[in-house]
């Protein structure tokens, strides 16, 4: 193999191991977002309702409550207040 395609095929591996390791990287950012969420606001969602829907449980820390929002019924804004409204303030 001539030098100019070993170099080539060693930039290819190097690009390739750079770029699973972004992956990984990304992989692991977003795991310990949606652990960090979960602790913040423990919710457990019902991903078989309608898509206009929003529903799951929130496991607050003095009783568990259920969520069932009709997202087509409330603006974004109200939904958003809502669910952080269930986030507890004192820590």
């Amino acid at each position: 193999m001539n030098t100019e395609l070993k170099k080539e095929l060693e930039e290819v591996r190097e690009e390739i191991e750079r770029l699973e390791k972004k992956d990984n990287d990304a992989s692991m950012s977003a795991l310990y977002l949606s652990q960090l969420y979960y602790r913040i606001c423990p919710i457990d969602w019902d991903y078989s309702c309608e898509a206009t829907l929003i529903k799951g449980i929130h496991h607050g820390p003095d009783i568990a409550q259920r969520i069932n929002v009709d997202s087509s019924q409330h603006s974004r804004c109200f939904v958003g207040d809502y669910l952080w409204s269930l986030v507890p303030t004192t820590w």
